[in-house]
């Protein structure tokens, strides 16, 4: 019988925010993916033991050399933590129904993500968002980057503390906010008013970053209530995205201080 394609999850803090996060998961999303849970030989007793401590016996865990390491991970930077899983076609993306379904008034700030297609930006703008209190991210399905390995090492494991959807159409998110009392706010170059005027409570709060080169599509920018700029003081005009969503979630969170 064949086996299932795997898929391997790298670097000490993602390793552990995985292992850490595993009972809020559904078992067939968590422990039931583990394949094996690998580690350098050089770690100390009590690290082995607080690793073990994460996963029932049934679990293989193996300990072996960075060399070894390297080779399995790719020669990826793993640090010494490796778990090979079941390879998912999903993580844990909730579709549009789940959306609805979760989301109530007042549950802000929510993060909608406009075709985010490098994996190294969707990673840390997971980790900025987890950060700054987000607990709902919003993304379209096409055009945008999925949740790799490399996703999860860069968020540094904030995937597993974040409810992640996949829409179609993220006006339908939008306009379902709205509905709900929902503000969205979007960023763009040629905003009209400065990202610092006055906002409303961040629980009140959708955000929307859009693509690395093109921003927020326009149909999607004309829906948004606010479409702020971000002041800009130096001889380049325009900001990475990752930047962007950290300066404009911070702004947001600031509100309700």
């Amino acid at each position: 019988m064949e086996k299932s394609p795997v898929e391997i999850l790298f670097g000490k803090r993602n390793f552990f925010e995985f292992l850490e996060s595993l009972d809020q998961m559904a078992p067939e999303r968590g422990i039931k993916t583990i394949r094996e849970v690998i580690i350098k030989d050089s770690l100390g007793n009590e690290e082995k033991q607080r690793i073990r401590g994460y996963i029932p016996n049934s679990v293989k865990f193996t300990t072996t050399s960075t060399r070894e390491l390297d080779r399995i991970a790719s020669d990826k930077n793993h640090q010494g933590y490796v778990i090979i899983r079941t390879k998912q076609k999903a993580f844990s993306s909730l579709g549009f129904e789940h959306f609805k379904q979760n989301v109530e008034a007042g549950a802000g700030p929510i993060l909608i993500l406009d075709r985010i297609q490098d994996p190294g930006n969707l990673g840390n703008i997971l980790r900025t968002a987890e950060c700054m209190g987000v607990k709902h991210v919003l993304m379209s399905d096409r055009d945008t980057s999925p949740i790799t390995p490399v996703v999860e090492k860069v968020s540094a494991g904030a995937v597993h503390h974040l409810q992640i959807y996949r829409v179609a159409n993220l006006m339908h998110g939008m306009e379902f906010l709205k509905k709900n009392e929902y503000w969205i706010l979007a960023t763009d170059e040629e905003g009209e008013e400065s990202i610092w005027e006055t906002l409303p409570d961040a629980s009140q709060m959708a955000v929307i970053m859009g693509n690395e080169g093109e921003g927020v599509k326009r149909l999607l920018l004309e829906e948004a209530d606010y479409v702020a700029r971000i002041p800009l003081f130096g001889s380049v005009t325009s900001l990475n995205v990752v930047v962007a969503c950290g300066i404009t979630l911070d702004r947001v969170q600031n509100v309700s201080r």
